[in-house]
């Protein structure tokens, strides 16, 4: 009878244990079918997750890109304005300083006067009146736009033909003088003898030379006048001073 329980409680124990296994084994089976869709869906969204933070970064980098790209588009059509204004602006100064050129082209001014005298009856000049016209060569040695009118008198009130004769000699004399000596272009020097005419009148009590009246004239002399272009700009002139009176 003992044996027989043993028996029985050794099958019991044994059927309780199987399935015990088969109840383990069966939850794990159950557990893994619900678990693997899980990991795969996991795994699944992790991947799209991945590859939407690259479009984005791409997206992101394809905005940068385009916004340099909009930028420096926008500087240089800036610089294209800017250079069409320059370019336009340097038309409108090169029309301007054409009318200018254009509308001053016959316009002289006188600058200053200088005058050189003679010996009597000479066209020789003396060598004060050549230091005076080297004086008067410095101060026009880097000018553009100038014109030279020499103007030679004669001896005497008396408007004869050897007074026009010795006017224009002296007036020559000190136009070859300045081409020979200082290099003035003959182009810019005219040379007239007015002879008697047109005489300098000294006034007696001031000692002040005058074109209206006075007590002594001033002959033998050749006036130097310096007349600019009013279309160049030249250098101011240093202060002129004149001959005295012989």
């Amino acid at each position: 009878m003992s044996r027989f329980v043993c028996v029985t409680l050794l099958m019991a124990i044994a059927v309780a244990l199987e399935s015990g296994c088969a109840t383990k084994k069966y939850v794990r089976n159950r557990v893994a079918e619900r678990v693997t869709p899980v990991e795969n869906r996991t795994g699944e969204l992790e991947e799209t997750s991945r590859r939407n933070t690259q479009q984005l970064g791409a997206l992101r980098t394809g905005v940068e890109d385009a916004r340099t790209r909009a930028d420096t588009a926008q500087a240089t059509a800036n610089s294209a304005t800017s250079s069409a204004e320059q370019a336009n602006n340097r038309v409108s100064g090169v029309e301007r300083n054409v009318e200018d050129l254009r509308a001053n082209l016959d316009k002289y001014t006188l600058q200053t006067t200088s005058m050189v005298f003679f010996r009597p009856g000479s066209a020789v000049l003396t060598r004060e009146a050549m230091a005076q016209l080297d004086q008067l060569a410095s101060q026009i040695n880097d000018r553009r736009g100038f014109v030279l009118e020499i103007v030679g008198y004669g001896d005497s009130p008396g408007a004869t033909r050897y007074n026009q004769s010795l006017a224009q000699l002296r007036a020559e004399a000190v136009q070859r003088y300045l081409a020979d000596r200082n290099n003035v272009p003959l182009m810019r020097m005219f040379a007239v003898g007015f002879g008697a005419s047109r005489p300098l009148i000294q006034n007696a009590s001031t000692g002040e030379a005058a074109t209206a009246s006075g007590s002594k004239t001033l002959p033998r002399r050749v006036e130097i006048h310096l007349l600019t272009n009013a279309a160049v700009e030249g250098r101011p002139l240093k202060t002129p001073s004149t001959g005295a009176a012989r």
